[in-house]
């Protein structure tokens, strides 16, 4: 899933973000919501390719962080990596990992002015 959004990022000039959560993740839940509202969904269409990737209980697909130097345990979740598909080998987001953790108490302008910063 990761290297066809890499694929796809890459051949539309996007960047690719990895939702790392899971569906007992009530912040995970809400962040995944607001991402489906028609405005947030052109944007992100416009900007990214996304995939959600489920990290169970901290406990599943962690070599995807690991691939990218999270080696140690999440600082919670949603965990956002933001990934330039022409280098796959840094984050764009590297010290904002962990800033939707507490989505729920962002609003969606919040969210937008997040993603924003790293648009191109």
């Amino acid at each position: 899933q990761l290297e066809k959004a890499l694929a796809r990022g890459k051949a539309g000039h996007k960047l690719v973000l990895v939702d790392l959560g899971g569906n007992w993740c009530g912040d995970c839940r809400i962040l995944a919501a607001t991402l489906e509202l028609p405005e947030m969904k052109r944007f992100m269409a416009q900007h990214f390719e996304m995939i959600s990737v489920d990290v169970g209980r901290f406990d599943r697909n962690l070599q995807i962080p690991a691939r990218y130097g999270i080696h140690e345990r999440l600082e919670g979740v949603p965990a956002v990596l933001v990934i330039d598909p022409k280098t796959d080998k840094q984050l764009v987001s590297k010290a904002d990992v962990a800033a939707l953790a507490d989505a729920r108490h962002m609003q969606p302008q919040d969210l937008a002015n997040w993603l924003a910063k790293y648009a191109k």
